[in-house]
């Protein structure tokens, strides 16, 4: 009964190859956005007033305030995921990948549950009335192009998470001619991937971006390219297999959560370090969890790979559903201390999450994974075309 749940539920794969482990990760990334959004409605909607000091407890804070990085999680996985099936080619000599099946896979892949979760959305705020319609239109219309960003200069109204996607679609056009630097030497490419991660981030520093766009997040996806080079290379795959490298891959995810990349009461010269040092030990930590057997069960573990297989479904829907369910939760409360409100809210508002954006993956997403649904529509315009055709002759 498990097996055949785990199988209805999996995520559908372009070359049928399934790797739990990158799942895994998307886990990670998604429970740390959950986290992030949800601590920030509950803090600035909540009516309590706190009995005990909320900032006291710092290191849940801390994590809950910086769940935003799973964003830089995904956008890691991004270029990694793209960029393996080039990698192979490029550097094992496999398969050649066609731009028209690459960009055509991404459209018939993402763009239907997106679209369909922004109309969602968009009708269902005119429902409400939270604005009007001619408020609504232009971001509707503006979030469908991926371009509020560039319009608007602005989080997009529909829904806050919509700002990333927009980066990613950035990312995704570009990507094939980024991925051609893999036909190049070793080192070569090597040299340039690393170059130019952290020029990046130095022109970031001294030209901080004025609104979100590939230019203020590119770095990631820098090094989710040279972790597939790294992947697909096998480099360093024994080491990998080390006892000590799983301790040292958790010390490095704690780094990841707390370290200080957005904090300004820190000096200048360790914020700039840590910004630099950032995108590398997410490539470190990856390479860790996709090339060591014990990280490899830890992230593969039951459940885990199912509801990261369902992080795009998640993600859409998330601050959504947080957002409207959570004006009737904020006023159940358990005493007037912060944590146990805080775990209430976690709770009350990560169910819904979870059982809403399974219904959305299991009958809108997944179905859109498979390349079978592109065929079937494929087939049947040649016999609509067809029949049209053998019509016009018998008239």
């Amino acid at each position: 009964m498990l097996s055949s749940f785990y199988n209805k539920f999996r995520r559908i794969t372009t070359n049928q190859l399934y790797f739990p482990e990158i799942d895994g990760i998307r886990f990670l990334a998604i429970v740390l956005v959950i986290l992030f959004h949800t601590h920030g409605y509950f803090i600035v909607k909540t009516p309590i007033h706190f009995t005990d000091d909320a900032t006291g407890y710092h290191l849940l804070n801390t994590l809950l305030m910086n769940g935003d990085r799973g964003v830089e999680l995904f956008f890691v996985l991004s270029g990694f995921i793209l960029c393996l099936p080039f990698a192979h080619h490029y550097i094992n000599n496999g398969k050649k990948v066609l731009l028209k099946k690459y960009y055509l896979r991404r459209v018939t892949r993402l763009e239907p549950p997106y679209f369909i979760a922004m109309t969602a959305i968009f009708f269902m705020q005119l429902a409400m009335h939270l604005k009007p319609f001619s408020v609504l239109l232009p971001h509707w219309l503006a979030s469908l192009g991926y371009a509020h960003d560039l319009i608007y200069h602005q989080t997009p109204m529909l829904t806050v998470v919509a700002w990333s996607l927009e980066v990613e679609i950035q990312f995704y056009l570009l990507a094939p001619l980024l991925f051609s630097l893999l036909k190049l030497p070793r080192n070569t490419r090597r040299a340039i991937l690393l170059i130019a991660t952290i020029a990046l981030i130095i022109a970031q520093w001294l030209y901080p971006p004025s609104f979100p766009s590939i230019y203020g997040f590119a770095q990631y996806f820098f090094i989710g390219i040279l972790l597939a080079d790294l992947y697909v290379s096998d480099a360093a795959a024994g080491m990998l297999q080390k006892k000590w490298i799983a301790p040292a891959a958790t010390l490095c995810l704690i780094a990841i959560i707390y370290f200080p990349i957005k904090d300004e009461r820190v000096s200048a010269a360790a914020l700039f370090a840590t910004r630099l040092c950032f995108p590398f030990l997410l490539m470190l930590f990856y390479y860790a969890v996709l090339k060591n057997g014990t990280l490899k069960k830890i992230f593969s573990f039951k459940f885990i790979p199912i509801i990261g297989g369902m992080c795009y479904s998640i993600y859409l829907l998330h601050y959504t559903i947080i957002s409207m369910l959570g004006r009737f939760t904020l006023h159940l409360h358990i005493t007037d201390y912060y944590l146990p409100n805080l775990l209430l809210q976690l709770v009350l508002l990560g169910i819904p999450v979870l059982i809403i954006s399974s219904i959305f993956y299991f009958y809108i997403e997944r179905p859109f994974m498979s390349k079978k649904w592109v065929d079937k529509l494929s087939k049947k315009s040649k016999e609509d075309e067809g029949a049209n055709m053998e019509s016009e002759l018998k008239g």
